[in-house]
């Protein structure tokens, strides 16, 4: 099979945005050995974990989430007691926000559900609460994505990203905008 590799050339703007749109396209397909195909990703379909944690939280099969089962089935990903206060309070604002009224009650559907995991996987690894991820947390993050191999170990992904995103002091930040982008293009 041969490796699919898409490119973005832009010829305006910074470093970021050609970076976010590049990572935005792509999506892993394929890692053996170290080497990964990479895919035109898929932005019309979640994430395989997404997908399944909703069909697992949706017990009636209604199609939707109430914020009570969103709060105990995050916990339950997590392997937590109890979501940090941050992560709460930003999942309480994004269901008054993004959740519609059905039958009397609101309660969050399936097509938005993957931005709100995405919100709330940021939220849970951004530890100190400072809106960006440094580098070891994005790598967390993305591992937590990543489907167990054989052995069932997770690989820890490879992160690029803009220079912009590193301090002088050599910190990574990134912001969710960036998040997103790769969440987005993952499988």
């Amino acid at each position: 099979r041969e490796p699919r590799v898409a490119a973005v050339v832009v010829e305006t703007g910074s470093m970021t945005e050609v970076a976010t749109a590049a990572l935005a396209d792509l999506s892993v397909v394929e890692q053996t050995q170290g080497v990964a195909e990479l895919s035109v990703a898929n932005h019309g379909m979640p994430p395989g974990r997404v997908r399944h944690m909703f069909k697992t939280l949706d017990t009636d099969g209604n199609g939707t989430l109430s914020n009570e089962e969103l709060k105990t089935g995050f916990a339950k990903e997590f392997k937590v007691d109890a979501l940090a206060p941050h992560v709460v309070a930003r999942m309480d604002e994004m269901f008054s926000q993004h959740a519609d009224e059905k039958d009397g009650e609101k309660a969050l559907g399936r097509k938005k559900f993957s931005r709100f995991y995405a919100e709330v996987l940021f939220r849970h690894f951004d530890a100190d609460n400072s809106d960006s991820l440094e580098l070891v947390e994005v790598q967390k993050a993305l591992k937590h994505m990543v489907k167990p191999g054989a052995d069932g170990e997770q690989a820890t992904p490879v992160v690029g990203f803009p220079p912009e995103f590193t301090t002088e002091s050599g910190e990574v930040h990134l912001p969710f905008k960036w998040f997103w982008a790769t969440f987005s293009a993952m499988d």
